[in-house]
């Protein structure tokens, strides 16, 4: 009964006998690093799984045929694996491998849910415990493969992970494939008030933030983030809060969904609206970011190399400082490798290094003057006044929280 996901959790727990017996599976397809179709072993493996004698590989096969990826797979498996396709066209090796094959092809846990919602159709004679049999015995394989240093993506297993425990803890039946496609399309999950929440978005809701308190919200994209955020300000109406986001698209999005005591901003709208602005006010904003060309002929040292080739380092060298949290520009803001005039790599060289630091600190400096640039061939970059902004250390005073949307991709400046 469920082997494949009592041996996911033991290998996890780097329980003896399940790690001996994850090897000897490894060994046994050929799922080794030495091994150049190590993924084909993979979808072998997969092929192999058992499977009621009421399931129909082909009825089934027939349920996936409305999934986006189900062609390409099928095609895979065909070209790849012809041997096991051949063999067993109509049988459960060749659904389970075409099955296989569209979990590794995914891009995310949508790609990953539809496809679950396609194999627990009506129509489907799958079981809810053979598919999530499929799914723990991929995620077993892949997790091993990655313990092996094979050279293999870890977000898919983590997709299928997410999607084992939305499944596994979600207070709501899985959509059909129709009714997601629709809700991706039209946003419902942050259009409509009938949103059925998880337990792990309640839990989000029934936490009270305190002040000073820092609160991540870990999830896959398209999990329903922003939907929980959006019942959160709902839920606390006396409080008032700031959405901060990257793009304008979003944030402009975000004030048609979320209630009146939530304010949405970029960051560098906020960095403008405080730094930015005074340098429009000076005709001293590129709202671009500097080119190669522009930064090359700022350069003050001509000696040695190429002045386009460092006018290339340099502007690496700002990019890296204007995204990092130091206040000085230094050495550890030069890039690591360039390429030189033949296209071939070469690491940049210490003395190389120490002058990119000083045409990029010379050029920063006059970046900063408001005035004394008459031609005005120094002017501010977006990230720029972002950058200035950070190291004023500003008071984000009047929200009693801040919303923080794609966190991760903060740099260490934000």
């Amino acid at each position: 009964f469920i082997p494949w996901k009592k041996l996911y959790h033991r290998y996890l727990m780097k329980e003896e006998t399940a790690l001996r017996r994850v090897e000897r599976v490894l060994q046994d397809f050929a799922i080794t690093k030495e091994q150049e179709g190590c993924v084909l072993g993979l979808i072998r493996c997969v092929s192999t799984i058992s499977t009621g004698r009421k399931v129909n590989p082909s009825v089934v096969l027939q349920c996936l045929e409305s999934h986006h990826l189900f062609s390409k797979a099928e095609v895979c498996v065909a070209n790849k694996l012809r041997q096991l396709h051949l063999q067993s066209r109509t049988g459960p090796k060749n659904m389970w491998a075409i099955i296989a094959v569209m979990v590794l092809f995914s891009d995310g846990v949508s790609d990953i849910r539809k496809l679950m919602a396609c194999l627990q159709r009506p129509c489907s004679t799958l079981s809810v415990l053979d598919v999530t049999e499929m799914l723990y015995c991929i995620a077993t394989l892949l997790y091993a493969m990655r313990d092996r240093n094979i050279a293999i993506t870890n977000r898919i297993h983590y997709n299928i992970f997410y999607c084992l425990y939305l499944m596994e803890n979600s207070s709501v039946t899985m959509q059909t494939v129709e009714e997601e496609t629709l809700a991706s399309h039209c946003r419902q999950d942050l259009c409509s008030p009938e949103i059925k929440l998880t337990h792990e978005q309640q839990r989000i809701l029934n936490h009270e933030i305190k002040h000073g308190q820092i609160v991540k919200i870990m999830a896959f994209a398209g999990t329903g983030k922003t939907s929980t955020l959006v019942k959160y300000a709902e839920k606390f109406p006396d409080l008032n809060f700031l959405y901060v986001t990257f793009n304008k698209a979003v944030a402009e999005s975000g004030r048609s969904v979320f209630p009146r005591n939530v304010t949405c901003r970029t960051f560098h709208s906020l960095a403008f609206g405080s730094v930015g602005k005074h340098y429009k006010e000076k005709g001293k904003l590129n709202f671009s970011k500097m080119s190669v060309y522009s930064v090359s002929s700022l350069l003050q040292n001509s000696k040695g190399q190429s002045l386009f080739i460092r006018g290339k380092t340099v502007s690496q060298t700002l990019e890296n400082f204007f995204a990092s949290s130091d206040e000085e520009i230094c050495e550890e803001h030069t890039p690591v490798w360039f390429k030189n005039t033949h296209g071939q790599r070469q690491l940049v060289s210490p003395v190389e290094k120490k002058i990119n630091v000083e045409e990029a600190k010379e050029i920063w400096r006059n970046m900063k003057k408001l005035d004394g640039d008459v031609e005005k061939k120094y002017k501010m970059t977006c990230d720029g006044y972002l950058k200035l902004w950070q190291l004023s250390k500003p008071q984000l005073s009047g929200y009693d929280a801040i919303f923080v949307d794609e966190a991760q991709d903060c740099t260490p400046g934000e």
